[in-house]
């Protein structure tokens, strides 16, 4: 492979698509042939992380919560609380 080759098959591909179980469909033809093994570094649409989270929130321990709390006041520099369940 040439320098040239290298630095252009170190840029990720960018696709999108659609995860069903163990399932992706893309939302375009790859030029992939089909079986080709491949490794995926997902990043969620802004509106989906933000609902994932929400979800894993509602599920803490009011001690995974205080120490969430401690977290983000220290790297804030001031005193965070997580919003009440049923808040604004």
């Amino acid at each position: 492979m040439t320098e040239h080759e290298i630095r252009r098959a170190e840029r990720p591909i960018e696709l999108k698509g659609v995860i069903n179980g163990k399932t992706i469909t893309l939302d375009e033809e790859t030029f992939l042939p089909d079986g080709y093994r491949i490794t995926l570094h997902l990043i969620l649409e802004p509106e989906e992380a933000i609902r994932l989270a929400c979800g894993a929130w509602a599920k803490m321990t009011p001690e995974e919560v205080a120490d969430f709390e401690a977290t983000v006041s220290e790297l804030e520099g001031r005193p965070f609380k997580m919003p009440e369940a049923g808040g604004p």
